[in-house]
């Protein structure tokens, strides 16, 4: 297993990035990690407002240094839901979808991280169901196109909060472009790890790590790899078990050591990313 440094670890939750994209692979080769996950938004790292020749220069500049781009993340899903009951913003939704699936293939990555859904009162469970699964067989064939792995990813938007139902989903999906982006520190507040390997592990498409401590709960108990509940040595263990050989991405944003009014970017992202790249090292060891 190799790994990889999330964009939002080095610029927190707004991509606070005074060298840009180009300055988290520049700080991922320079403390060693494996790859870097590109994220997008829609803003400033619009996938619009990134050119062609700009995406090969960041797969270039990331090819100098080794590095590779294994995946893309993105958090415009909370913003514009997939399943929601409004369908101009379905349509917005998948546009943004759409742009992060080329955005990956011109990247030569392999997974664009997608949440699959955000419930919301007022909108039935089915309707949610049935919105997010339209949208998804939608995006998949995209993917399939474009040779790209679709990863929904497992997050607190009371939705698919059972392992058994998310992997019905997904096989309701139907298509193999689709599997689950397991992020080990998203699901412990809700289940053992284990559970969620048992039943997905085989759907697997790419991994999340941070950490979460159990004695804080709610958003503010995320922490850095380390320091927090997650039992890191069975982790690995369970995914080597599994035969997983694919990418760990760092996602611990300097947020989750600091309170953000105090945040100094880009210095606070890049000790964040090494304080997680190491201790995730010593388990992986």
């Amino acid at each position: 297993m190799r790994i990889g440094l999330n964009a939002w670890t080095v610029g927190g939750w707004r991509l606070n990035l005074p060298t840009g994209l180009e300055g988290v692979i520049e700080v991922a080769s320079a403390l060693g990690y494996d790859g870097v996950e590109i994220v997008y938004d829609d803003s400033d790292y619009k996938p619009d407002k990134i050119s062609k020749k700009d995406r090969r220069l960041l797969l270039e500049l990331a090819l100098s240094h080794d590095i590779s781009i294994p995946s893309i993340a993105t958090g415009v899903f909370w913003r514009y839901s997939l399943a929601s009951h409004d369908e101009a913003e379905r349509i917005t939704a998948l546009t943004l979808l759409k742009m992060g699936v080329e955005l990956a293939a011109d990247l030569e990555s392999e997974t664009l991280l997608v949440v699959p859904a955000v419930a919301k009162p007022g909108t039935g469970y089915k309707e949610t169901y049935n919105h997010a699964l339209s949208s998804i067989v939608k995006a998949s064939r995209w993917a399939e196109d474009h040779g790209v792995k679709i990863g929904l990813e497992n997050v607190w938007s009371r939705f698919l909060y059972d392992p058994i139902i998310f992997r019905r989903f997904i096989e309701d999906v139907g298509s193999d472009a689709v599997g689950l982006y397991f992020d080990v520190g998203n699901v412990l507040e809700l289940a053992p790890f284990e559970h969620w390997l048992e039943v997905l592990g085989d759907r697997i498409v790419m991994v999340h790590a941070k950490d979460y401590d159990m004695n804080s709960r709610g958003p503010g108990g995320f922490r850095l790899i380390g320091r927090g509940s997650v039992d890191w040595d069975g982790f690995v263990k369970s995914l080597k078990s599994l035969g997983y050989d694919g990418f760990i991405n760092v996602e611990t944003p300097p947020e989750f050591m600091k309170s953000p009014n105090t945040l100094i970017f880009p210095q606070d992202g890049i000790e964040a990313a090494r304080i997680s790249l190491q201790k995730l090292r010593e388990y992986m060891s």
